[in-house]
């Protein structure tokens, strides 16, 4: 029975590896599509639209992708950045990057919390094998 337990666990972290292979193909492949799109708008070869102060957006889309991977810890402190950055972004209730920084530290704050409540781990396991 041993070594079929050995194998089951081998097989999930080959699978979890190249899961985690093809998610950093597509944030790569992402980045690079993106860098060309601004490259390209800035050498005035295509246009790109301003968003403005409504880039904070992108927070958000990165809080619903973590709600996705049914990481909620993640999603807690993406959307609190998010709403972060709109308050100083609009000065709401007279917020700016000067003054309100401290919210950053709830944000994270409470994204440890929710991780730590529902048992969600820390860091990813591929640092744990050996990763940087």
């Amino acid at each position: 029975m041993e070594p079929e337990l050995g194998s089951e666990q081998a097989e999930r972290d080959e699978k979890h590896n190249r899961m985690h292979m093809r998610k950093r193909l597509v944030w790569g492949f992402f980045l690079i599509a993106l860098g060309t799109w601004f490259l390209l708008d800035r050498l005035g070869l295509v246009y790109m639209p301003s968003i403005g102060r409504m880039w904070p957006v992108i927070f958000l889309v990165i809080a619903a992708i973590h709600v996705a991977e049914n990481r909620l810890g993640g999603a807690l402190t993406w959307v609190v950045l998010s709403a972060w950055f709109f308050a100083c972004e609009f000065g709401w209730y007279g917020l700016d990057y000067r003054n309100s920084w401290p919210l950053v530290l709830v944000a994270v704050g409470a994204g440890i919390v929710v991780r730590a409540v529902r048992g969600e781990p820390a860091r990813r396991r591929w640092r744990e094998r050996g990763g940087s």
